[in-house]
């Protein structure tokens, strides 16, 4: 727009310049030719120089002037191109309307100073030219402007028509009426009078009859001009009243104009009127929409004055559109629109208070939106009642609540495809999920963004098969191209033919639950501490394996039962974690003699068993002999201690004849168990024919030291302190037990407990242990103590059937306050024995006691039969709190264990707890007890630390 302006006006200002010098030369040129000024006067004139400069100080000042004029519109057009929402101002349009006098006051002032300066230059050099060519020359020179500006007019005004398209002009700057009249009269009479005083002036002999043709072609011009004239006037009769109102008059009075010609201003004026009838039916439409719509409708202006008032506004305010019209919208709407200050378009519904004429308030709704109108800027204000609408959500407050508990949480996908299976339609939370906002996939196929493996099964369901699917799970690829799982469900929708035009649904990302089963399967089936399959898992595949024998009878499968020789040595020598570091290097040495077929699991505790698939007996005693070989030339180094590492495997051939998982491992175990009392370090197969050295081995090792210090009350028990993480304060002990060895060795349970279960033994340690702890507990009370204990019982506890009249007996016995007694058991052999175990545990609650599952977390199906079992505590697996301070999976999981139990009505405790920040993330996840040798270490004697304050404090008086 501003090039074209430019362009416009360097046209404007040569035209004229070059009209104006056409028309000296033409007019001095025109003097000479006819002789009304003698040629050599003319010559005098010019070798003097003044007629020349005189010309051309004229020529030159009229480029100046006419450049000044145009330039002001080419500069508001360079400043303000969007001529749509600009309106030019005042002076430029009376500038525009001063045109046609300035080019013709230049005109007459050539005219008459070019005459004045010929008669004066003329007498200067004492020249007196006859007033008859004086007057001559005057006409040559006015005809010369009139015939040369003539068509130098029209040009400028078509230049300043372009421009005027910019301006937008408010009237008529050059009329049709003055350009026929200029055109068809002035210009052929102009051209008639120049002819006859040509020929008068050339011609002697004059008669009166020789004016008859000039007089008939001037009558004629004149004719021909009156009936142009009158032509265009009748054209325009339509328009005249229109012209006359300033443009003030309806669509309506509009539509009414009816053409006066049959020429192209009277088909212009049928198509406007047309046109106006389009515009004056779609405003009669659009005022019945506004007088009937349901909604308040206000129009504003910019300052806030309202200036359009429906009828349901009237109905909403109590004011008639005549009596508010001209008012501010703070009258209605005091807090939204404020007088002197600037209004803002407002599209999102807002809900404002108004003011009705009677002074009440009044609840509404409120969007603005702008808009222009002849350049003015409008604001149209819809205001809705929404009094039955407030009234309708506060009877529904609370279900609302409630669903948006649901809904607000919630970060589901909401989608669209298209018939073609492409996204139509996707909310913000793709951004969440692909890491796309929807504008970068709508329109993409929904395979494209599928996993490899999914594709097919995607394309299934996004097809015509069926009207809706619910909880179907898929693998999608984000924009990272990392894996999202998600389950989708969607309805499919119909046409009339039953074609299916598009589907609809929502999504959820279930990547992290994923996640979490994975996590969940792999600790139900894996040991945390080695990695390796566990006994869940391993007696699992066993059943399989056995089972497949009455498919194939030929399947030869060994299973070896694999001991650790010195590990209890290493880990009563050298606690806990050096017996852990022994257990990871013992299991990377097995899965160095591993095929990849073979099945490796950690048993329990030392004990490894392994499934040989697919192997002949030699071959498998041959694997057995170099697994003990490896171990024998293996060496444990420790604190600088070194320790020669030996296994015993105990081997079993599987065949037909064993009915169950168990018979097999109790084969294998038997081998073992003889490979150990044969010396340690060996292999020893399992013969059926020689079941005699079973009992032989149950009689050595551990079964006969457990026995001993059981008949010479060898055993001893220590007490670890739990945190309330509620108030910082110790009320509860666990009771632990101890072995003590005849040479100052003590040995911790897990160097003595699977022995004395495997041998028989373990009812007698139960009962060894409840005793003395029932003992200890009651003389603590007897000194006024408020501490209570948690007595740990092992997983055979169930079977025995003295036990609880025992545990009756003695409290009454120790005179002990049954609720301050809790008795653990760990979650696995709680589900082991699950009818058993609700039996067992109710009975104990009966007579007041507590009970607590200890590890819990650790078995596949923790939560689906914590709510079958009626415990009062839960103690979390050790395994998913030391680990808790660096892995964001044992975080959640801990987590979750926690909330559940607490909507079970169970407290919580956390085990193994061995760091500060391990104890601040388990205080911040709301668990309610804290243990482990960071709150303080197993000691002889429980001191009552119920107002301590500070873990620190505990920690330095069972240091």
């Amino acid at each position: 727009m501003k090039d074209i302006a430019e362009r416009i006006g360097r046209r404007f200002a040569v035209i004229l310049f070059s009209g104006y010098l056409i028309t000296l030369v033409g007019g001095f040129v025109s003097a000479v030719h006819f002789g009304i000024l003698p040629r050599e006067y003319s010559t005098l004139l010019v070798n003097q120089g003044v007629l020349p400069l005189a010309g051309l100080v004229f020529v030159f000042w009229s480029l100046l002037h006419f450049q000044r004029f145009i330039t002001p519109f080419a500069l508001w057009v360079r400043d303000y191109p969007d001529t749509a929402q600009s309106t030019a101002p005042n002076h430029l349009h009376l500038k525009l309307g001063q045109f046609n006098r300035e080019f013709w006051l230049f005109h007459l002032g050539y005219i008459i100073s070019s005459t004045l300066l010929l008669v004066i230059a003329l007498r200067f050099n004492g020249i007196q030219l006859p007033t008859g060519n004086i007057l001559q020359f005057l006409f040559i020179q006015t005809a010369a402007a009139l015939l040369t500006g003539l068509p130098v007019w029209l040009y400028a005004q078509n230049q300043l028509g372009s421009i005027s398209s910019m301006l937008k002009p408010q009237c008529i700057h050059a009329s049709l009426t003055t350009r026929i009249i200029l055109l068809v009269g002035i210009a052929p009479i102009l051209a008639y009078f120049l002819l006859i005083d040509h020929f008068l002036m050339n011609t002697s002999n004059f008669e009166t009859g020789m004016m008859i043709l000039p007089a008939t072609l001037l009558l004629f011009t004149l004719i021909v001009t009156w009936q142009a004239v009158n032509g265009i006037r009748q054209a325009f009769q339509p328009f005249q009243q229109l012209f006359e109102t300033s443009g003030a008059s309806t669509h309506a009075v509009l539509s009414s104009i009816q053409p006066a010609t049959l020429d192209e201003i009277g088909q212009l004026t049928r198509t406007l009127g047309n046109a106006y009838q389009r515009i004056a039916d779609k405003e009669t439409h659009m005022r019945s929409i506004v007088d009937s719509a349901a909604e308040g409708i206000i129009v504003v202006d910019s300052k806030g004055l309202i200036d359009t008032f429906n009828a349901a506004a009237e109905t909403l305010f109590g004011y008639s559109a005549l009596e508010i019209r001209g008012k501010h919208m703070s009258l209605l709407l005091p807090d939204q629109f404020i007088p002197y200050t600037p209004i803002a378009a407002q599209l999102d519904e807002i809900e404002v208070i108004g003011r009705h004429r009677q002074g009440q308030s009044v609840q509404a709704s409120l969007r603005i939106s702008k808009m222009m109108i002849s350049g003015k800027r409008m604001f149209t204000c819809l205001v809705g009642d929404i009094q039955q609408r407030k009234e309708a959500e506060k009877n529904l407050l609370d279900i609302e609540q409630r669903y948006r508990s649901l809904v607000e949480t919630a970060h589901d996908l909401v989608w669209s495809v298209d018939h073609k299976g492409c996204w139509s339609y996707l909310n913000a939370s793709s951004q969440l999920i692909y890491g796309l906002a929807p504008k970068n996939m709508l329109g993409q196929a929904v395979a494209n963004f599928s996993a490899a493996e999914c594709i097919d099964t995607d394309m299934i369901a996004f097809s015509a098969v069926g009207d809706s699917f619910s909880g179907y799970e898929t693998i999608h690829i984000d924009a990272d191209g990392n894996a999202r799982h998600l389950s989708f469900n969607a309805r499919k929708h119909r046409d009339t033919q039953g074609n299916v035009i598009s589907i609809s649904g929502t999504a959820r990302d279930i990547t992290e639950q994923k996640a979490f089963e994975d996590r969940l399967t792999f600790q139900a089936e894996h040991d945390s501490l080695t990695r390796l399959f566990n006994r869940y898992y391993f007696q699992q595949q066993l059943h399989k394996a056995i089972r497949q024998l009455t498919h194939q009878p030929a399947s030869t499968t060994s299973l070896f039962y694999i001991d650790l020789d010195q590990f209890k040595y290493v880990n009563d020598t050298l606690g806990h974690a050096a017996g852990d570091k022994l257990l990871i290097a013992a299991t990377q040495l097995l899965k160095k003699q591993l095929r990849h077929e073979d099945l490796l699991a950690r048993f329990g505790g030392d004990e490894f068993t392994l499934l040989l698939y697919n192997i002949s007996e030699q071959d498998a005693e041959k694997a057995a002999e170099d697994i003990r070989k490896t171990f024998d030339k293996f060496t444990f180094i420790e604190n600088s201690k070194s320790f020669n590492i030996t296994c015993s495997i105990g081997i079993t051939r599987l065949n037909i004849s064993h009915s169950s998982a168990e018979e097999a491992l109790s084969e294998a175990d038997i081998a073992c168990n003889l490979a150990k009392s044969q010396g340690r370090n060996r292999c020893h197969i399992y013969n059926p024919a020689k079941r005699d050295q079973a009992g032989m081995a149950e009689d050595m090792g551990w079964a006969s030291l457990v026995r001993e210090m059981l008949e010479r009350d060898r055993f001893q028990l220590v007490y670890q302190p739990i945190l309330s993480l509620a108030d910082n304060q110790v009320y509860h002990y666990e009771v632990l037990v101890r072995m003590l060895c005849d040479d100052g060795k003590v040995i911790l349970p897990g160097g003595f407990m699977p022995a004395a279960e495997r041998f028989g033994l373990i009812h007698s340690v139960d009962r060894w242990i409840i005793r003395h702890a029932l003992c200890e507990l009651g003389r603590l009370q007897q000194t006024n103590s408020t501490i209570s204990f948690a007595i740990n019982l092992s997983g055979k506890a169930f079977e025995d059937s003295g036990l609880l009249s025992l545990i009756h007996n003695l409290i009454d016995e120790y005179n002990v306050d049954a609720p301050r007694v809790c008795f653990e058991i760990t979650e696995t052999a709680a589900i082991a024995n699950l009818d058993s175990a609700c039996e067992f545990i109710a009975a104990l609650k009966a007579i007041g006691c507590q009970f607590a599952l200890d590890d819990f977390g650790s078995g596949f199906s923790s939560f689906a039969y914590l709510k079958k079992l009626p415990v009062d505590k839960l103690k979390i697996d050790g395994a998913f709190v030391q680990g808790l301070a660096d892995s964001r999976v044992d975080q959640e999981m801990v987590k979750s264990m926690n909330q559940v139990s607490h909507a079970l009505g169970k407290e919580t405790v956390a085990e193994y707890v061995e760091n500060a920040t391990t104890l601040r993330l388990l205080r911040k996840l709301g668990v309610d007890y804290a243990q482990g040798n960071y709150i303080g270490k197993p000691r002889e004697i429980p001191i009552n630390l119920a107002h301590s304050r500070n873990p620190s404090e505990i920690r330095e008086l069972n240091a």
